[in-house]
């Protein structure tokens, strides 16, 4: 099993060596949000200055979130993908002009970002030898919210895969009311798919996402159903009855089609993670029990 892959089994499993997913921290506008955020030190201040100059606030998907942790920042708009202030790729209207695959993350990502990304992961992992630091652990990633999913899941096999070792975690940027950024983790299922043994006690639960609407299933034999969600209300409803059934399991994987933006992902996010808050994505990969 690939190290992505490990880590998915992991987080489908609800293992306790994970740390438990925080809670959302809401933010209130006081008319004071800009300022402070404006002089937070280190990270924070680096993802504000990028975001603003190269995209802009305003087209940051809206949404509460969690406090960002520090890691390699990544912005992606609709005409190119900034490692901090490295260009790796260019984009047209928000999608990749590259078409050739590479290999390496299972055809999920082009070549070109895929090198790319793999650039930026070898100069961090000379910098930590030469100044006794640890390769950052996770990936941010601000992304323009008209942005095509299909984008940001190339971006993601890209970054996931060419990590030397061990694969990072992520966190979406988001803008919270007062213009405050925050995050959204998420994983990524492996590019191989995952098969998990009938022992393995995971749920499996699915929701393939589109613009016309949601439908739910899950592997789990018990689950024996499909169920279809015209909304985000009723997608609610649904995970609400879900989770009755089913009060210990907390991961779901979201199955975007072409149809999707980063702004609608964020939408679907925000709807599951009150009762299913280990959140992965996928590129259409099977996860299914053996």
């Amino acid at each position: 099993m690939s190290p992505l892959g490990a880590l998915l089994l992991h987080v489908l499993l609800g293992a306790t060596t994970l740390a438990a997913p925080p809670k959302v921290e809401p933010i209130q506008d006081d008319g004071s949000q800009n300022q402070r955020i404006e002089r937070l030190p280190g990270f924070a201040a680096v993802v504000l200055s990028q975001v603003t100059s190269l995209i802009g606030i305003d087209v940051i998907p809206v949404a509460n979130g969690f406090a960002l942790d520090p890691g390699m920042f990544v912005t992606i708009g609709l005409d190119r993908i900034v490692v901090t202030d490295h260009e790796i790729a260019k984009l047209r209207d928000g999608r990749i002009v590259d078409t050739v695959a590479a290999s390496e993350c299972g055809r999920l990502c082009p070549a070109s970002i895929y090198d790319g990304f793999q650039a930026e992961w070898l100069m961090l992992a000379i910098e930590s030898t030469q100044r006794d630091v640890q390769i950052p652990g996770g990936v941010v990633i601000a992304a323009h919210g008209r942005l095509p999913v299909s984008t940001l899941l190339a971006t993601l096999y890209a970054v996931a895969t060419s990590r030397p070792l061990h694969p990072p975690s992520f966190a979406l940027v988001l803008a919270g009311a007062g213009r405050g950024l925050r995050g959204q983790p998420f994983f990524v299922l492996p590019p191989e798919g995952l098969r998990l043994s009938q022992g393995a006690a995971a749920l499996g639960l699915q929701i393939q996402v589109g613009r016309a609407g949601f439908s739910v299933s899950a592997d789990d034999p018990d689950f024996n159903r499909r169920i279809n969600a015209p909304n985000t209300t009723a997608l609610r409803g649904v995970l609400r009855d879900v989770k009755k059934r089913y009060p210990s399991k907390e991961a779901v994987v979201l199955v975007p089609d072409e149809t999707v933006t980063v702004a609608d992902l964020v939408e679907v996010m925000v709807a599951v993670r009150a009762e299913f808050p280990r959140i992965i994505l996928s590129a259409g990969q099977r996860l299914e029990l053996q």
